[in-house]
């Protein structure tokens, strides 16, 4: 069955699906020095699996009853008897630290699902795979970049994106599709309709996705779960999740608190997860209150072993769907989770990384909650000709701010035209979208109708409010302003600049939404690269702050087919600068772009960030 229970906030993307059984014990094993076991220590030994600490044995259910479990920390077997963890058995083979508080076989089973005893163990410890100096055989490279809550980035850049824009927003999931009533409570308030500003807000406030689970049983005959996850490649036109070869990121790093032992599992999609009886691999992350760092390689991902059909983590991760984070335990159990990072067990290599080829039917989702990837979603800047000629080093690019009551930016050199460092605006309309920009002063003055000075003069910056309407877009509509560095010829090409010396830009600004800022090199080029050029992303900021960015930080986002361009080479050939925002149809709200400097000489740091509002 399919279960499709989505965040208020975000994109509903996961194709899920449970078993009546739980979670279970995990066999996490990575250590070369794991204590060997005796043979049939209790029973046939043909359900054992290996944790750290006794404080990572998940749920002894009666789903359970017989299987045993291997703590490395103390050399022992428990076995899961009349829903308690029993220590039955000490192995002396090989000698361990022992120091783990011993935990009696009478112990009742906690709210957590764990054996009663100190916990400080689990806490304190890192997970078996930390503890290990080898690094995963796979070195192809990848380009999943980290992702931190607290930097207000909220879209996981897994450069695996289908082309459907999907990828990497988080989503809920939980039992009520097998009669469960679980629910995550959001420390923000929900609007009734589904809006990634809300997803901002909670990661804004969280530094990272957080929330309280309240896990109740309703009518299921297994014990109640919910959780969060996301996408990998992102969804198909039917909304389920396309799945890649992510094995060359070696595994995964989540930083992550949680008052309850929960699990990080494999998802291969619908399909995949019900012909292995949904026994997805997935490794044990304990109860931690207080923050702490996971480290996982595919290898140590094993599945429960309730279904039928074996998978290794290394191959779970040929075919991946998502990531989920899972807590689940008794009834009426309560607690609170964040999950603060997440990055690849290996380090990207962006720049030798080749995206995969994805069919075409999925490389538009025709859906109001995907983001843009299609070529005809991209800018196409009217400032911007057809082809683009020359190449002008920059001599200085002076630090620009609205305050200032300027119009143009001195970018340090201007082409015939002189038209190089004027602001302009852009939208959709070219593909059938209706959306636009409202000016709170009317642009225009008597050497320019359409001069952004009377707005920059009173409002210190491009000040705006945007009003997304899709009309007939198929992808989600969008608006921006930007300038051309050099700007055009006398025949009206494009004059590309070396902006090398720059080293990069500090922005100042203010916006209701998130904007990306990307890098133009005339309409031919563009569209060669598939309109993947090369963006920063700045988080939405209500109150006003300013970001610096080197040209390094630009990143193409991976859908394109075309050359594969850092942000190091674009700025030796660099048109303009675009500032875009793109949301869902009928968004709506304010922004103010108020300095722009360049990354060496630039001085946004300490300009005041105040916002004019009208």
């Amino acid at each position: 069955m399919l279960l499709m229970k989505a965040l208020p906030f975000a994109v509903l993307s996961a194709s899920l699906a449970m078993v009546a059984c739980d979670s279970g014990s995990n066999s996490n094993e990575s250590r070369n020095d794991n204590p060997v076991l005796p043979e049939n220590p209790v029973g046939d030994g043909s359900n054992i699996a290996a944790v750290e600490t006794a404080e990572d044995l998940m749920n002894c259910t009666e789903s359970r009853e017989g299987n045993m479990a291997k703590v490395l920390s103390e050399n022992a077997i428990y076995e899961c008897v009349d829903e308690r963890w029993s220590k039955v058995t000490v192995i002396e083979t090989l000698p361990r630290d022992t120091s783990s508080n011993d935990i009696s076989s009478s112990s009742d089973s906690s709210s957590e699902t764990s054996p009663s005893g100190n916990s400080s163990a689990g806490e304190t410890q890192m997970s078996s795979s930390s503890m290990n100096s080898d690094v995963s055989s796979v070195r192809s490279p990848h380009c999943f970049e980290p992702w931190h809550g607290n930097e207000m980035v909220y879209q996981i850049l897994t450069g695996y994106d289908n082309g459907s824009g999907t990828s990497g927003y988080w989503y809920s999931f939980g039992d009520d599709a097998d009669g469960g009533m679980s629910t995550i409570v959001w420390p923000v308030p929900a609007p009734a309709t589904e809006s990634p500003d809300v997803l901002d807000a909670l990661i804004d406030f969280c530094g990272g996705v957080c929330g309280t689970f309240e896990l109740a049983k309703g009518s299921l005959t297994y014990d109640p779960y919910a959780g969060v996850g996301f996408n990998i490649a992102g969804v198909d036109e039917n909304g389920y999740p396309t799945t890649v070869d992510a094995s060359a990121m070696g595994g995964i790093i989540v930083t992550y608190s949680s008052s309850m032992g929960a699990t990080l599992e494999l998802g291969l999609g619908e399909e995949m997860d019900r012909s292995i009886g949904y026994d997805n691999p997935f490794v044990v992350l304990p109860k931690n209150t207080n923050g702490t760092v996971k480290e996982f390689k595919w290898s140590e991902f094993k599945q429960a072993g309730w279904g039928d059909v074996e998978i290794t983590g290394e191959e779970a991760a040929k075919k991946l769907a998502s990531i989920r984070f899972r807590v689940q335990g008794k009834d009426g159990s309560k607690g609170e989770f964040n999950i603060k990072a997440i990055k690849a067990y290996n380090p990207s290599d962006c720049a030798a990384f080749v995206p995969p080829v994805f069919s075409s039917s999925s490389k538009n989702v025709n859906s109001s909650s995907s983001k843009p990837v299609s070529s005809s979603s991209i800018v196409r800047s009217s400032s911007s000709g057809e082809n683009a000629v020359g190449i002008k080093p920059i001599d200085s690019f002076e630090t620009w701010s609205g305050a200032d009551g300027m119009e143009r930016i001195s970018t340090g050199f201007f082409a015939e035209k002189e038209d190089g460092g004027y602001w302009y605006e852009y939208n959709d309309s070219e593909d059938g979208g209706k959306s636009s920009i409202i000016w709170p002063e009317p642009l225009g003055n008597e050497y320019d109708a359409k001069s952004f000075l009377p707005v920059i003069d009173i409002y210190g910056g491009v000040y705006g409010t945007y009003q997304l309407n899709a009309g007939d877009l198929p992808y989600n509509p969008y608006v921006g302003v930007g300038f051309d560095l050099a700007g055009h010829d006398a025949n009206g090409n494009l004059v590309l600049a070396d902006a090398s010396s720059m080293e990069g830009i500090c922005v100042g600004y203010y916006s209701d939404a998130p904007i990306t800022v990307e890098m133009g090199f005339g309409e031919t080029k563009d569209r060669e690269l598939e309109y993947d050029v090369p963006l920063a992303r700045l988080p939405k900021s209500t109150a006003g702050t300013y970001k610096e960015f080197k040209w390094s930080d630009f990143k193409q986002a991976g859908w394109g087919r075309g050359e594969k361009v850092s942000g190091e080479q674009a700025a030796k050939t660099l048109g303009s600068l675009k500032f875009k925002i793109q949301e869902k149809d009928g968004s709506t709200g304010n922004f103010n772009i108020m300095a722009v400097g360049s990354y060496r000489n630039g001085n946004c740091s300490v300009l005041s960030m105040v916002p004019v509002l009208p």
